[in-house]
């Protein structure tokens, strides 16, 4: 791959890189056995306090989520005995009462795995105990189902959308809560679903089966469950007997899972970009996911693993760590969990690797971008770009599709419904201003437009914008009460580029960029430029709402896409290699993803290529007993048949990924830039905030005359980017599962710090 010479390393204060335990080698998804302790080394908290004794011999943790992580007043919990087998007189308490029935021992008696019920709220103390002695403690902490554990403070208005999801009417008070529901369908031998009325054979006639990626055939029928976790909507479905359906697999007399699931879980997260203040809803049927189901593969999802509900992936992860602790509960242990998803599902599962790491095992995103921070900076520049080349402009004629084009970088749509337009000029399909808008059209109908921001009427309602999303890891400017934004373009020349390479005359470089303005808090256009908040650039890095760690970014990953520059769309290509600049800089490798990019017709079924894929070569990770940290199980164990690749009208091309615009993949289907790349910003798309320094007219390809160099020192008082250099406000990224809800420099009470 030919990336840009990457940057001298910046230390992260970061946790170390995931243990090679985190992909569960060996496990199998029926729960209890020595390999749950692999869940427990890389997702559990140690046990927080430890025995007096110095005899202490046993081992506890949890194994469905971290132990002061848990939720719903159960957890499933393992106990091990290093030196030997468990003494006959070993037993087990919880808060002072006997729970050793709940506790199945293996073969060697030297584990035991159980689900714990009946927890209380805050903190429970798991004790084993051996001749009157206590030789093991665990303390875990135990939150509400509803949440939250480390999102922090939940948006209000907060409109449940349960009787929308089929859930029944939501509460007249509290949190959005529903009972626990199932419901039962099948494929037919037309390829489609339908509801399974009897759950005893006979079954219907056209009932179909399928092969898991075990090589097991099995009647193809499916089980979904359906509730709230984490005031989210969500599903978990699998294939099923229902005449013996799964039930209580951690006890001794359960029922574990059948030969219908092959012990893996995906997960899939929802794009979009739209606020929040909802729980969201969908139906039950979105959970009928075939290509996953087909392959044995069971699925699991809420509403707030959507982005167009919020933009918040804080949440996204809580909602995905309290799903995947029921999923554990109800179902067993999955010996690994694929993410997936386009556009603001890429997003999601970034940000969740970087920081919520163990909860994902392979990425697969599609259509993907970075992350939202260095999106929305370049975003935003179309709004006021397009007002100058509309209104602003000495003659707006002259600005046409193409000659916009090489100001903002996006490509001429030459098919679609964006046809002669560049993605700047149709405003990124109507997403730009739900991005920065406290009141944009996006807001979901069940959110009241009394209950909704109005600069005039309702300065207290329901902000819709994304830094309102993330008010509670930006913090708020206690001069507006809003929160904090880490928009700027104070130095940035646009069109920088196109003038160094004689596609606009100086003149009309000096000209855009005297008048161009940009975006004030409420979404308002300004005539003068906007420097950024300093604590809200700081927060943003800090908390990670830019990917810029990837010490944990070692999980294999196919990232996937549907090439779309040419339809004026928001997905371009560039963003993918913008992600891959970041790993190369960072890693010195970008060797744990593949990329494949089809265009045209008779595209291979990618989606389907991917999951496979990812399969054998978690498998083989899984396989790998030596060691050695995981990034290089995950290198040394990459099937050699993935391969960066692309297809032109179904004709594959396998080339390494680059940026050189040569490459015979690069030629069918061209990179574009966006207004930031064509200014002058990185490759890497990671900077926020430049740094400021003087203008420089010997640095231009062309000469201004004294009255432009006048103008252009007035655009530019306090200097222009310097992207040579780090950002002007660029800290590390603070840590991994941060809590926006505790006492930490993210907590409630630093919200305006």
């Amino acid at each position: 791959m030919q990336f840009q010479h990457r940057r001298s390393a910046i230390p992260f204060p970061v946790a170390g890189l995931i243990a090679g335990s985190i992909l569960l080698a060996g496990l199998q998804g029926c729960g209890g056995g020595d390999h749950s302790r692999a869940w427990s080394a890389a997702f559990a908290n140690p046990p927080a306090t430890t025995p007096t004794a110095a005899a202490a011999s046993v081992n506890l943790s949890t194994v469905s989520t971290r132990a002061l992580m848990v939720s719903g007043g159960d957890v499933v919990v393992s106990a091990t005995a290093p030196a030997g087998a468990f003494d006959k007189s070993t037993t087990f308490q919880l808060n002072g009462v006997d729970v050793t029935d709940r506790m199945v021992f293996d073969a060697t008696a030297r584990s035991a795995n159980g689900l714990l019920t009946g927890l209380v709220p805050g903190v429970n103390v798991l004790a084993a105990v051996s001749g009157g002695q206590e030789v093991g403690r665990l303390e875990m902490k135990n939150f509400p189902a509803s949440g939250p554990i480390f999102s922090g403070k939940r948006q209000s208005p907060w409109i449940c959308e349960t009787q929308a999801s089929g859930l029944g009417a939501p509460p007249t008070a509290g949190p959005c809560v529903a009972a626990v529901q199932y419901d039962w369908f099948y494929r037919t031998t037309g390829g489609t679903f339908a509801p399974l009325a009897r759950l005893a054979a006979p079954y219907p006639a056209d009932l179909a089966t399928t092969v898991t990626t075990e090589g097991k055939t099995v009647n193809y029928i499916v089980r979904v469950e359906s509730g709230t976790i984490d005031e989210s909507i969500y599903r978990i479905a699998v294939i099923d007997d229902p005449a013996d359906p799964i039930r209580d697999p951690w006890l001794k007399g359960g029922t574990k899972p059948g030969d219908g699931w092959n012990g893996k879980l995906t997960y899939p997260f929802v794009g979009g970009a739209d606020p929040g203040f909802r729980s969201g809803s969908n139906l039950v049927t979105s959970a009928l996911q075939d290509l996953p189901l087909s392959l044995g593969f069971a699925v699991a999802f809420g509403t707030r693993n959507a982005y167009g509900n919020g933009f918040d992936d804080v949440t996204s992860a809580e909602t995905l760590m309290m799903i995947k602790e029921r999923f554990i509960e109800q179902y067993g242990l999955p010996k690994f969990t694929i993410g997936s998803g386009g556009s603001g599902g890429s997003v999601q599962q970034h940000h969740i690797v970087q920081n919520y790491p163990g909860l994902l095992d392979a990425l697969t995103p599609s259509y993907s971008l970075p992350d939202i921070g260095s999106i929305i900076q370049s975003a935003i520049d179309c709004s006021p770009l397009n007002n100058y080349f509309d209104h602003l402009a000495a003659d707006p004629a002259v600005w046409t599709s193409l000659r916009r084009s090489t100001v903002d970088g996006g490509a001429v749509a030459d098919a679609g419904p964006s046809i002669g337009k560049t993605v700047c000029q149709n405003n990124y399909l109507g997403y730009i201003p739900a991005l920065y808008s406290p009141n944009p059209v996006t807001f979901s109908p069940v959110v009241p437009l009394a209950l909704r921001y109005d600069p005039v009427t309702n300065v207290t309602g329901a902000r819709g914008g994304l830094w309102d999303g993330n008010v509670n890891s930006l913090g708020m400017d206690p001069k507006t009460g809003f929160a904090r934004s880490f928009y700027d373009n104070a130095g940035v020349q646009y069109g920088l580029q196109a003038l160094n390479a004689g596609k606009i005359t100086p003149e009309e470089f000096v000209d855009i960029n005297e008048k161009v303005g940009g975006i004030d808090i409420d979404g308002n256009l300004t005539t003068g430029r906007v420097r950024g908040d300093a604590i809200g650039v700081a927060r943003a890095y800090a908390s990670g709402r830019l990917v810029t760690n990837f010490d944990n970014m070692v999980l294999p990953i196919i990232d996937i896409r549907a090439y779309t520059d040419n339809l004026g769309d928001i997905h371009t290509r560039d963003r993918t290699l913008s992600f891959l600049q970041r790993l190369q800089n960072a890693r010195g490798t970008t060797a744990n993803q593949v990329n494949w990019t089809a265009r045209g017709t008779n595209a291979p079924d990618l989606d389907r290529m991917a999951l496979l894929a990812l399969n054998d070569w978690l498998v083989a990770v899984q396989a790998d007993a030596s060691q050695v940290p995981l990034a290089a199980k995950v290198m040394r164990n990459k099937p050699a048949s993935l391969k960066d690749a692309c297809w032109v009208d179904g004709k594959k091309i396998e080339e390494p990924i680059s940026w050189d615009p040569a490459t015979a993949c690069n030629q069918a289907i061209p990179i574009h830039q966006n207004p930031r790349s064509v200014a002058g910003a990185p490759p890497a798309a990671d900077v926020l905030m430049c740094k400021l320094k003087p203008i420089d007219f010997t640095a231009y390809a062309v000469t201004f005359s004294a009255a432009q160099k006048g103008r252009l020192g007035a655009a530019f008082p306090q200097g222009v980017c310097d992207w040579s250099v780090r950002g002007e406000v660029q800290p590390a990224l603070s840590g991994t599962w941060l809590d926006y809800g505790g006492s930490g420099p993210f907590g409630p009470a630093s919200i305006y710090q």
